[in-house]
């Protein structure tokens, strides 16, 4: 969900509702409320901040980010959060906050069937070198239970 604005911000944007919404979605159906590409380019530059801040949270981006700051095309919506963590331009609060979201799916399917897991950790655009990571630290035995099986002979012989 969108971080609520606060009335100066738009104000102090100098920028319309639907020239800041343009910045955010693209433009509308009935075309861009902007008449040229240097109008565009001047909102951006002067709403940028604005816009960044009210949008681009989550692992999302707002289309002017797209339009300005991105190397390539918009990413498709089920695969952008994975795309933009790669390219290394979320900021760190917002890359460890997706990382803990993305551990947690994939210890939710814990135990299910593989197809079941593939579905679910695509889905979640949880990235595939996460996924290989973590499923390598799990099978590696960890110090204490090295440290446990290598007293646990002894034990285990007497009965």
């Amino acid at each position: 969900m969108p971080r609520a604005a606060k009335v100066s911000d738009i104000e102090d944007s100098g920028l319309s509702y639907s020239e800041l919404m343009e910045l955010w979605l693209g433009p509308g159906p009935g075309g861009s409320c902007f008449d040229s590409r240097e109008a565009l380019v001047a909102a951006w530059a002067q709403g940028r901040g604005v816009v960044m801040r009210l949008w681009a949270r989550g692992g999302r981006r707002p289309q002017g980010f797209y339009e300005f700051e991105y190397a390539g095309e918009r990413p498709p919506y089920a695969v952008e959060r994975s795309t933009l963590w790669r390219a290394g331009v979320l900021a760190d609060s917002e890359r460890t906050e997706l990382e803990a979201e993305w551990r947690r799916e994939y210890e939710a399917v814990r135990g299910k069937g593989v197809r079941e897991r593939r579905e679910h950790l695509e889905h979640c655009d949880v990235p595939h070198e996460l996924i290989e990571a973590w499923t390598a630290a799990r099978r590696r035995p960890s110090r204490h239970s090295a440290a446990s099986e290598a007293a646990a002979p002894e034990a285990a012989t007497v009965k």
